[in-house]
């Protein structure tokens, strides 16, 4: 009964985070301040990098209530990300170098407060989601964020479009906020999550890590999350920079790109959620991950001067919305009901949290690294963006080779899946 609070929750949310961090508005937004791309990789990676917090902090949310400090944090993280309203009149009165570091500021403390939210969260939300349906949860999630994601590019497509400077940006951001704070409050009606008033001391706690770091499942799970997370960074990080910059599309077309994204996700979304139930995780994750792997070769053969540009573009966004929205179901499902045992999910979804956030934290940082040493070189515009997408693969390979060690949650292998798939259709 309470899981469509949930939903709502997700749809609210993610018009919050188009609108602020989590899309190429956030990038174009950076560029627009004419941060150097260096620069902009260290602030995308403070978010991710917080997740190492989750290592001392998840007994300490167990124990203060899950649902409490994911409601402060979650909530608390909005007034905080709307203090980016002052930033015209910081540059004003002291200066853009001034308004550089208070921007980082508020960056850090917005990051700080999302990570210690969500590491209350995971162990929260495997309490409150049977695993029966979690599949099929996750895939009405992703649908309806996904759609709500769609109609927040849409119309921040029109501002942007219709904009100039700043403040086209600074709406959306305002406004997000806003969204976001009503977001908060529909978890309200969410149980579970109470505190633990006899939780394990950090002693215990790090006992724990210790176990779960010598589950050699999980770690063999960890390894191909880093494998795509690393290489999906750095294919995707810089991509909205690379289809302006080197490409020659205005922003306003590269933020409505990012719609194609929406469709080919909610396209698979439901899709995958129905299959993972039936027949495990893995006949799910490894054909996402395969699809994903053959992405950067799509952008390596991009043909810059068509006049089909766009629609070349398009495909590929749409097609990285299927395969990452195939890989977050399946990956995540596969973590709850087979990785992480039940018992000792407040370690274990720790570990996992800060290996994401270290792994997603150097991503950024590498990409931009990469750019800022080639600006140095003979290598220039496309081929600079190159050197990225070739990066990319072996770690996207390396990810789902890993994958396919892990243990599968079912009977059914992917061979078996995509075999009998096979032998239906041709028998018609």
């Amino acid at each position: 009964r309470a899981l469509p609070w949930c939903l709502a929750h997700g749809v609210l949310n993610s018009i919050f985070a188009i609108w602020t961090f989590g899309s190429s508005l956030f990038v174009l937004f950076l560029g627009e301040l004419g941060l150097p791309k260096g620069q902009i990789g260290s602030l995308l990676s403070l978010f991710p990098f917080c997740g190492l917090l989750a290592l001392g902090f998840a007994p300490v949310a167990a124990r203060w209530g899950r649902k409490r400090v994911f409601l402060l944090g979650y909530g608390i993280r909005k007034p905080v990300m709307a203090l980016l309203l002052l930033l015209p009149w910081v540059v004003c009165t002291a200066g853009r170098t001034t308004a550089v570091v208070f921007l980082s500021v508020v960056i850090a403390v917005f990051a700080v407060l999302r990570a210690l939210a969500e590491t209350a969260y995971y162990p929260w939300s495997q309490e409150f989601i049977p695993n029966h349906v979690r599949g099929k949860f996750a895939a009405w999630s992703a649908v309806l964020g996904l759609l709500a994601s769609a109609l927040a590019l849409t119309v921040a497509g029109h501002v942007v479009a219709n904009g100039t400077g700043l403040g086209r940006y600074l709406l959306l951001i305002g406004v997000g906020c806003a969204v976001g704070v009503v977001g908060v409050l529909v978890m309200v009606r969410i149980p579970g999550g109470e505190p633990m008033r006899d939780g394990a001391g950090l002693g215990t706690h790090f006992q724990g890590m210790r176990t779960a770091l010598a589950d050699r499942n999980f770690t063999v799970y960890l390894g191909g999350l880093a494998g795509l997370t690393v290489g999906t960074a750095l294919m995707v990080a810089f991509l909205p920079l690379y289809l302006r910059e080197e490409c020659g599309l205005p922003a306003a077309t590269v933020v409505r790109l990012d719609l194609m994204l929406m469709v080919g996700g909610g396209i698979a979304s439901l899709g995958c959620g129905w299959l993972s139930d039936r027949v495990g995780s893995r006949p799910v994750l490894m054909p996402s991950v395969g699809l994903l792997v053959l992405l950067p070769v799509g952008w390596l053969l991009l043909p810059r001067h068509s006049a089909h540009l766009v629609v070349f573009a398009a495909a590929l966004y749409f097609l990285y919305g299927m395969a990452s929205n195939g890989v977050a179901i399946g990956a995540g499902r596969l973590l709850f009901n087979g990785v992480i045992p039940p018992g000792s999910n407040t370690a274990y979804t720790a570990v996992y949290y800060a290996w994401m956030g270290l792994t997603g934290g150097l991503a950024p940082l590498l990409a931009g690294g990469v750019l800022t040493l080639t600006s140095g070189t003979n290598l220039h515009g496309r081929n600079r963006y190159a050197v990225l997408f070739l990066a990319s693969l072996p770690c996207l390979l390396l990810g789902w080779y890993l994958y396919g060690r892990v243990r599968a949650d079912d009977r059914f292998s992917t061979r078996m899946v995509l075999r009998n798939f096979m032998s239906r259709i041709t028998q018609r």
